[in-house]
């Protein structure tokens, strides 16, 4: 069948999710390799079946191969769907974290970041995911586990099978933050604090 020469192999599939979701876009082969992070003969030698198919465009310019996604092609739509924006899904899973914590209990401040929160969610969800880097801040010490509990109940129901992604998002009471901060020993809240996106409530 014709899809194994096109979905049948790693390199193929991050050159497709590269171009689709870049359709505006030509790269020469040397910018393609390094988004796929594959070697330019890998990529030369496996983006041929998708030029032979007539779903990657190639030209020539003078000896340079410039590439570009085929949006006319009758495969573009369905794998457009298959190739969502990785970026995009892990902000709608993050929204809806938070959605369920506030939700069901007083949180003071929700913080996100790493990749989702800079958009730079790798490509291959499958060997190299992405972190999704919560943190949660309650008022006091005993508001701490029944807000674990509400996520891990959330996460285990709508995130985990969904979408094949496990988090653990730390919880934290206002003053052991503050005091985490304060003794500046920890490279991770300082990290938060400094670089944290709030999605919720107001940073301390």
């Amino acid at each position: 069948m014709y899809l194994d020469r096109i979905l049948g192999t790693k390199t193929k599939v991050n050159l497709l999710a590269t171009l689709i979701q870049n359709p505006r876009r030509t790269y020469v082969e040397k910018e393609l390799a390094a988004e796929c992070r594959a070697s330019p003969s890998e990529t030369n030698r496996q983006i041929a079946d998708l030029v032979s198919a007539g779903l990657v465009t190639m030209q020539r310019m003078g000896r340079t191969k410039v590439y570009r996604i085929n949006t006319a092609h009758f495969l573009h739509a369905p794998l457009k769907r298959l190739f969502l924006d990785l970026n995009k899904i892990y902000r709608d899973i993050t929204d809806r974290v938070v959605r369920a914590a506030v939700r069901r209990n007083a949180v003071s401040c929700a913080l996100l970041v790493g990749s989702a929160a800079t958009g730079t969610v790798r490509s291959d969800l499958v060997s190299e995911p992405s972190d999704i880097d919560l943190v949660f801040l309650v008022a006091a010490q005993k508001e701490v586990k029944p807000l674990e509990d509400t996520l891990l109940r959330f996460i285990s129901s709508e995130i985990s099978d969904r979408y094949g992604i496990v988090l653990y998002p730390l919880v934290l009471s206002l003053p052991k933050y503050k005091q985490l901060l304060a003794a500046g020993k920890d490279p991770f809240i300082l990290h938060v604090h400094a670089e944290g996106e709030v999605l919720h409530g107001t940073k301390p």
